[in-house]
C-alpha cells in the first residue's frame, strides 16, 4: 500500500480496513475499501464461523466528512458460504460492525447527524450535510427509541406537568431521576388512572424500590405516589409552595397599588421584593425601605416570607424544623392578613409532605430545569403540536 493510501486509512481509524484506491474530486471523496482480518463471519442460521467466502459486490456507505467533501466508502462486500443445511447450501453477505444493518451511512455519521439536530431542524440538517430530511428525521428517532431506562436503578422520582398548548391546555406529564437528573419519560397525559397504569406497568418490584416522589401541589400527583409507591416518601416541592408565598406578598402590594394610586413608591416593586436581601442592590434596598416606611404591614410580611425560607434554608432536624415552622404560622395568623391566611390555609393541607423536606432535604429542581428545557424546544419548534415529534426533539436535545 502507497503511503498515501496508509494515510487515509489511518484518517478512517477503522479497525481492519484498507483503503486501495481513491478518488478526489471537488465536492466528493471516494475512498475504495476492503477488510483485510482473517476472522470470518456468523452465519445467520447456525451461529458458526464460517471462513469460506469470495468477492461479490461494493457496498456504497457515507462517512464523516473530510475537509468539506463527503466521504463515500465503497466497501468490498464479500459472500460466505455456510454447509450447515444438509440440503442447500447457505449463502449470506459480510456486515460490518461500524455500519448498521442495512442502513447507506457508518454509524459514527448517524450520530453526528443525530447530534447535529439537537437545536436544528431536519430540513436544516438535511441541507447542511447533504441528506434527505426524512433520513435525518428516521436517523434521530431510531437514536431515542434505542435509548434504555434502566428502571432498576431509579430510587428517586421528581414528576411534574407541562402545559403542551398554548393557554395551559393538554398538559403533559415530565418523569426525572432526581439522583441522575436524567429525563426518563414525557407522557402525553396526566391523569390519575393513565398515570397509574403506567407506573404499575413497571411491575411492582420498581414500585417498592422507590424510596422518595416529589412534585408540586398537585393533588393527584400526591395521591397517587401514596397509592402505588407504598415505601416512598412523599414531598411536596419547596418551589412551588414559595411561589404561592411570594403571591401572597405581591397581592398585598398590588392591594396597596389599588388603594392609593398616586403613591409612587408601591410602583415597579414586585421583583425587589421576591428577590433575596443577598440579590438586592443598595437602590433597591433603598426602594424598599421607602415603600416598608409608607406600609409597616408590607414589611412585617416580607419579614415574615424571608423568615419562613431561612427556616428551610437552615439545617434543622425534623423535629425543630417542625417546631420553628409551627411558631411561624402562629405569627403570620396573628397578623390577620387575608393573603397571608390564603398561604397559611393552602401550607395547612399540605403540612405533611412540605415538612418531609426536614427529612432528607428533597426538592425536584433538576424537574423545573427539564421544564426550562421544553419550554426552550417549544420556542424553537415555533410549539410544535405533534406530541411525539416534540417527545423525539426534547430527547435529541438531553441524551
Amino acid at each position: 500500500m502507497s503511503q498515501d493510501l496508509k494515510l487515509y486509512s489511518t484518517l478512517l481509524a477503522i479497525p481492519n480496513l484498507e483503503v486501495e484506491k481513491v478518488e478526489l474530486g471537488t465536492r466528493e471523496l471516494h475512498l475504495y475499501c476492503k477488510i483485510t482480518s482473517e476472522v470470518g463471519q456468523k452465519c445467520p442460521n447456525c451461529k458458526k464461523e464460517v471462513s469460506i467466502k469470495r468477492p461479490k459486490y461494493r457496498r456504497e456507505v457515507r462517512d464523516l466528512d473530510i475537509s468539506g467533501r463527503k466521504v463515500i466508502l465503497h466497501l468490498m462486500v464479500h459472500q460466505y458460504t455456510c454447509n450447515c443445511n444438509e440440503f442447500k447450501t447457505r449463502t449470506f453477505s459480510e456486515t460490518f460492525d461500524f455500519v448498521a444493518p442495512n442502513k447507506s451511512y457508518t454509524k459514527r455519521q448517524g450520530k453526528w447527524i443525530f447530534e447535529m439536530s439537537a437545536k436544528q431542524s431536519h430540513l436544516q440538517v438535511g441541507a447542511l450535510t447533504d441528506t434527505n430530511h426524512k433520513t435525518v428525521e428516521r436517523i434521530c428517532y431510531r437514536h431515542i427509541l434505542n435509548r434504555a431506562i434502566k428502571w432498576s436503578k431509579v430510587r428517586r422520582i421528581g414528576i411534574d406537568e407541562f402545559a403542551f398548548k398554548k393557554g395551559h391546555k393538554d398538559f403533559i406529564t415530565i418523569i426525572v431521576d432526581l439522583d441522575t437528573h436524567e429525563l426518563l419519560d414525557i407522557l402525553e397525559y396526566r391523569d390519575k388512572k393513565s398515570l397509574r397504569a403506567y407506573f404499575q406497568g413497571l411491575g411492582t418490584e420498581f414500585c417498592h424500590q422507590v424510596k422518595e416522589f416529589c412534585s408540586d401541589m398537585w393533588g393527584p400527583f400526591q395521591d397517587l405516589a401514596a397509592e402505588i409507591f407504598p415505601n416512598a416518601l412523599i414531598h411536596v416541592d419547596r418551589f412551588h409552595w414559595t411561589l404561592h408565598l411570594n403571591k401572597a406578598l405581591d397581592s398585598f402590594r398590588k392591594k396597596l397599588r389599588r388603594d392609593d394610586k398616586e403613591e409612587a413608591v408601591f410602583k415597579g416593586l414586585k421583583w425587589k421584593l421576591i428577590k433575596r436581601p443577598k440579590n438586592l442592590s443598595e437602590l433597591e434596598k433603598k426602594e424598599l425601605e421607602n415603600a416598608f416606611k409608607v406600609s409597616p404591614k408590607l414589611e412585617e410580611i416580607y419579614q415574615l416570607r424571608n423568615t419562613f425560607q431561612t427556616i428551610f434554608d437552615t439545617t434543622y432536624s425534623y423535629d425543630i424544623g417542625v417546631k420553628q415552622v409551627d411558631l411561624w404560622i402562629e405569627k403570620a395568623t396573628c397578623l390577620n392578613n387575608r393573603y397571608l391566611n390564603q398561604f397559611v390555609d393552602l401550607f395547612s393541607r399540605h403540612r405533611k409532605n412540605i415538612l418531609n423536606y426536614f427529612k432528607t432535604r428533597l426538592s425536584s429542581g433538576a424537574v423545573e430545569g427539564t421544564n426550562n428545557l421544553l419550554r426552550t424546544v417549544k420556542r424553537f419548534t415555533f410549539n410544535m403540536t405533534n406530541f411525539e415529534n416534540f417527545k423525539f426533539r426534547v430527547f435529541a436535545m438531553k441524551l
